[in-house]
């Protein structure tokens, strides 16, 4: 079964009577920006070889590249539209790529992520709701490389493209008090075949201010593998974020 055809079986398997109690409710949106500083490790692949750059958190923090998230959602009733934006510009490198080629290489990534989902809540609970989830993820990815000169000159070239995949995940919330509470989420995705694939992981802490503000800190962890202009290319990102929810 192809991902569109998945994705189109997992949306379809409600019960008729949550239909009509959707009907019945009414809209609530929430939305949630978040500053993300994730670690970096792009994976190329040369006619010399692969070249594997990466970034590290502190990198991050000290330098002037940044990743920015926000999601809004949209729920009525059992039923919710969520929309998840990421944006990074983030500088990767490589002592010594190739032996003595090159002395260095460096990895300009800049991205941009809007992944979108529907999603049917299985489970709703005083303690734990349980989300299933199912839309499509939009990349734009730009990577600018250069190679410092060894023994050979210096090179430089660039890769970009745009591509939508299909994407499956699911989502947990569990209330530890009335306060504090657990959210872990995770969706996986692609073409299907090849080396055009994607998943992400996310684990949160929040606390509930009142009833329509909330703070949450964890870790995000995406993946982004894809052939670009005939060179496989694989995007990691990383780290820690910390955001605010306003519910309206």
């Amino acid at each position: 079964m192809s991902w569109r055809a998945c994705i189109i079986a997992a949306l379809t398997v409600s019960p008729l009577a949550s239909v009509g109690a959707a009907q019945e409710a009414s809209w609530e949106f929430t939305l949630s920006p978040y500053v993300w500083t994730p670690g970096a490790s792009t994976s190329i692949e040369t006619g010399f070889g692969t070249i594997d750059a990466d970034a590290g958190v502190g990198d991050v923090l000290s330098a002037t590249d940044f990743a920015f998230m926000g999601v809004f959602e949209a729920r009525r009733g059992p039923w919710s539209l969520i929309a998840d934006l990421v944006y990074t510009d983030l500088s990767e490198r490589q002592n010594a790529p190739f032996g003595a080629l090159f002395s260095r290489a460096t990895v300009e990534t800049e991205l941009r992520v809007a992944s979108g989902y529907a999603a049917y809540r299985l489970k709703e609970g005083a303690q734990v709701s349980v989300d299933l989830m199912g839309g499509f993820r939009a990349v734009s990815a730009d990577l600018d490389v250069r190679l410092a000169p060894g023994t050979l000159p210096g090179q430089r070239f660039n890769l970009g493209d745009t591509w939508i995949d299909p994407v499956l995940g699911g989502r947990i919330r569990v209330a530890l008090n009335s306060r504090w509470y657990l959210t872990v989420l995770a969706d996986f995705g692609g073409s299907g075949g090849g080396d055009d694939r994607t998943w992400q992981a996310v684990g949160m802490l929040g606390y509930q201010i009142n009833d329509r503000w909330s703070v949450q800190g964890g870790w995000r962890h995406m993946t982004i593998d894809r052939e670009i202009k005939g060179r496989d290319v694989e995007i990691d990102l990383g780290g820690p974020l910390i955001g605010l929810t306003a519910r309206f």
